[in-house]
């Protein structure tokens, strides 16, 4: 299980950072990919776990959702371009809410809106977070790399994280870190991931990001992120125990779905996205 986790990582990182880097179309287009398959996922193991969703319609309406919030930045002076994704969830409502409509069994109609509407909360909304981060420009010359900068500290942050808390779990994990929803995670493997990207991250801040964040900052934005990210990947976990399968999909091989690699990114790509412009580092 170690050899193929390994090798599609060796694949998969330098694509994606080679993608992070170029930014723009590159990355946005790649970003709308990744969402949509995490999306066909979500309705993919809903279906096995027998909760109705509306299908390739609930999939179109999401994919709708997440092409607002990734190419508006791409242009970023079309008039109401900051309400896109609003408008994009009404539309994608409204179309959900016309296909139950036209259906002749209406017995699960509020099962399959409420399921398909999930995975867009759950998936596309939080995943967009990651191209919109990636995009934000600072208001002067050293911060006008600050989106790109701040989306490498918490791709970083999250692969560490998670390499060193599998490798700590599988060799020293004894306590279960929540046996009732992921029976393999250990607070071992938690506690050892957290302080590995913690220190990395202060690493990264003081070779190249000392105009983004101060040195007590990192530290405290990284512990933060770092338990949230615990906590995304627990809530993927949870989706997956209450739909009865143990992987997203079978797409990476050793890592199981787009949405089991990305899962920790659902909590902490908005979490930064809003610290960043909220303290107006950027914008």
């Amino acid at each position: 299980m170690v050899l193929p986790r390994v090798l599609t990582a060796l694949v998969l990182a330098p694509v994606f950072l080679w993608v992070l880097y170029l930014g723009n179309v590159p990355f946005l287009a790649f970003m709308f990919i990744l969402i949509v398959l995490a999306l066909w996922e979500f309705h993919r193991v809903a279906e096995e776990g027998g909760y109705a969703t509306q299908g390739s319609v609930g999939i179109a309406a999401g994919a709708g959702v997440a092409l607002s919030m990734v190419f508006p930045g791409v242009r970023p002076t079309v008039p109401f371009v900051s309400q896109a994704p609003a408008f994009a969830v009404m539309l994608a409502l409204l179309l959900m809410i016309l296909r139950e409509m036209a259906r002749k069994d209406k017995g699960l109609s509020m099962l399959r809106l409420a399921m398909s509407f999930t995975g867009i909360l759950l998936i596309v909304w939080p995943l967009g977070y990651l191209a919109l981060l990636r995009e934000l420009r600072g208001t002067n010359g050293t911060l006008m790399n600050g989106g790109f900068l701040a989306a490498v500290f918490l791709v970083v942050l999250i692969w560490t994280q998670d390499t060193a808390a599998y490798f700590v779990g599988i060799s020293i994990g004894k306590h279960r870190l929540a046996p009732a929803i992921s029976p393999k995670k250990s607070w071992e493997g938690a506690v050892g991931g957290l302080v590995a990207g913690v220190l990395l991250s202060l690493a990264l801040r003081e070779l190249f990001m000392k105009d983004l964040f101060g040195r007590g900052e990192i530290l405290v934005l990284a512990s933060v992120l770092g338990a949230l990210a615990q906590v995304s990947d627990l809530t993927e976990s949870l989706i997956k125990r209450c739909f009865g399968v143990k992987d997203s999909s079978a797409l990476l091989p050793g890592h199981g779905g787009v949405l089991d690699r990305f899962d920790s990114f659902l909590l902490t790509a908005p979490f930064l996205y809003f610290y960043m412009i909220s303290l107006g580092k950027v914008g």
